[in-house]
């Protein structure tokens, strides 16, 4: 399929809102899991004796998996069809979460539940996002920001369906349930029908009607392209020189890297808007992950009891949702780009996440709350939609795999630092200054870039390359 002909024809809508539930169904079942993690292993990792490291380790390695998959999404989503990928991704993952449920070791845990949980979660979720932005051009945040709202609603409601599991089964029962419900990621990926275009262009015939024997050709000492005189056709890489046929040395090297140039598409590196939006974008991930998993903890430590924090994180939930349902029908109505909306909204919610690490109980703290929710669903309606922006369609698979690999790279830089700054300093407040300062460098490097488009644009109104 021709990459600008499928922009063309992108229906947006038709099938493409069976493919935006058919990916709202593999987020919802294979990602709702991740809030409930620590209820769900804590009694098996308490009875092996390594509650809190287990869980933080096992979690880390799961992430890994998961982000560096894209590695092999770019030559997978070449080889195969979206559809298929998505489907070996979800059985893959599906398969990890039931054999846990056998698991009496972190080992064993981490072989199933991280490894082929993160591959098979990797696969799927990066399948579905490229088969989005196959059917859809126009309604892209819509029908991005609809598929991931309902995986923000699960997240409301899984952790209290675990703790009646949990109550009624144990570990292993629940476990297998979990591993159950997983499978409705294969019904999802079934749904990401591959979209088919026909191409208009003529085909071209040989008048000639040549014969497969007549087009085999050799090339002669003088560089002229004739048959040999006894009738054979010449191996390819000979050429024949004095009427005898001579090998040619082969550039194996040469060969090589550039194969892997090309399955890989590596020429998207040397794309200084596309490593500006990968960075920045990884930059904001590894913010927002932290951010979700030190908040509890802060607003612990600022004396709110259990019941008030679950109040504050479904509050921020609800808001969130509001925002992944309204916003994108908005912004694309009005076709303002995504990573402009992006760029806009996460200075906003790091500025508004420094003045929560500031407060303390109060209406205030709830104002914020609420404000906060509704600017992260904005943001992360469009976070991944940054990458699709900057590239063709065609190269959207590997462009969207090393994003991933990027993500991975910063989490496992950065996290471990961040953890570090807590650890030393004692101070919620003080990572989550940090990760605002992480935030703002997006915000600052990608102000540059579009200030530098501005200037060059108005400068040099005739330079093609203002419109990269």
């Amino acid at each position: 399929m021709n990459a600008e002909d499928a922009k063309k024809k992108a229906p947006d809508g038709g099938w493409g809102w069976f493919v935006c539930l058919g990916s709202s169904l593999i987020t919802f079942s294979l990602k709702s899991l991740d809030p409930s993690f620590g209820l769900l292993f804590h009694d098996p990792l308490e009875e092996l004796g390594i509650a809190s490291t287990g869980a933080s380790f096992i979690m880390s390695i799961f992430d890994a998996i998961f982000n560096f998959s894209g590695l092999l999404v770019g030559p997978l989503l070449k080889k195969y069809s979206y559809r298929t990928v998505a489907l070996c991704g979800s059985l893959l993952s599906c398969t990890g979460l039931i054999l846990t449920s056998r698991a009496n070791s972190m080992f064993h845990i981490i072989c199933t539940y991280s490894i082929l949980g993160g591959l098979g979660t990797g696969l799927a979720t990066a399948s579905a996002f490229v088969a989005l932005n196959t059917y859809f051009d126009k309604k892209r945040g819509q029908a991005v920001g609809f598929s991931m709202a309902g995986t923000t609603l699960a997240m409301m409601l899984v952790p209290q369906f675990i703790r009646v599991l949990l109550d009624a089964y144990g570990f292993r029962g629940a476990m297998l349930v979990v591993g159950g419900w997983a499978m409705h990621s294969i019904v999802g990926a079934c749904l990401l029908r591959p979209l088919v275009v026909e191409s208009k262009k003529p085909v071209k015939k040989n008048s000639h009607n040549l014969s497969e024997m007549d087009t085999l050709l050799h090339t002669n000492s003088n560089g002229a392209i004739k048959r040999m005189e006894n009738g054979t056709d010449v191996p390819p890489n000979n050429v024949v020189m004095n009427g005898k046929t001579e090998e040619t040395p082969k550039k194996t090297t040469n060969v090589c890297f550039e194969k892997i140039k090309e399955t890989f598409d590596l020429d998207l590196l040397k794309n200084g808007v596309y490593l500006n939006v990968i960075a920045g974008s990884s930059l904001y991930y590894v913010a927002e992950s932290n951010f979700k998993l030190m908040m509890p903890f802060f607003l612990s430590s600022i004396g709110l009891s259990k019941g008030e924090i679950a109040s504050c994180l479904s509050l921020t939930a609800f808001t969130d949702i509001l925002a992944r349902l309204l916003l994108p029908t908005m912004f694309d109505r009005c076709g303002f780009k995504k990573r402009t909306i992006f760029w806009a909204f996460c200075i906003c919610v790091g500025i508004g996440r420094s003045i929560m690490a500031e407060q303390s109980k109060g209406i205030a703290l709830i104002v914020t709350f609420v404000i906060i929710g509704f600017l992260r669903g904005a943001t992360l309606v469009n976070l991944n939609l940054n990458v699709s922006e900057c590239c063709s369609l065609k190269k959207l698979p590997s462009a969207f795999g090393i994003y991933m690999v990027s993500k991975g790279l910063f989490v496992v830089i950065m996290s471990p630092l961040i953890g570090y700054i807590r650890d030393v300093s004692k101070s919620y407040s003080l990572c989550i200054h940090i990760m605002t300062l992480m935030i703002s460098t997006t915000f600052v490097t990608w102000g540059i870039e579009f200030l530098y488009k501005i200037l060059r644009k108005k400068y040099l109104p005739n330079d093609s390359s203002t419109s990269t």
